[in-house]
């Protein structure tokens, strides 16, 4: 971590503000509302405090991965060889859908019927 020695008179004093935020359980926002601070100049002052190392990376940031904004294209696949003997009720292939729902099938099903599924075609049980 920096000293404040290495931070603008302008950096020490957002940093103080910060910290007396966090003291006090509120947010930037109202904190600086509350004592009439511009919070603009606070947020822009936050990433040269996180650079020098005077201040953690955002709540969000530290602790919430981070999430695609749309379903990927692609979906992991794993195949094992199934070691069944001929003629057993082995399951071959299961589709697990993120609300819970799970199909499970004996033999590998035709790519046609697995797309129709996953878009939710109206004749896919044929």
């Amino acid at each position: 971590m920096t000293t404040t020695e290495s931070l603008t008179e302008r950096e020490r004093e957002a940093l103080e503000h910060m910290r007396k935020a966090q003291e006090l359980g509120t947010t930037l926002k109202e904190y600086a509302a509350r004592f009439e601070l511009d919070v603009q100049k606070l947020y822009q002052l936050r990433k040269p405090l996180v650079r020098k190392g005077a201040l953690g990376p955002a709540r969000s940031e530290a602790t919430e991965p981070r999430r695609a904004d749309k379903a990927s294209a692609l979906v992991p696949v794993r195949i094992v060889p199934s070691g069944r003997a001929p003629g057993s009720t082995a399951v071959s292939c299961r589709l697990m859908h993120p609300s819970g729902w799970v199909i499970e099938c004996g033999e590998f099903p035709s790519a046609a019927w697995v797309t129709a599924v996953l878009s939710g075609g109206a004749h896919a049980a044929a």
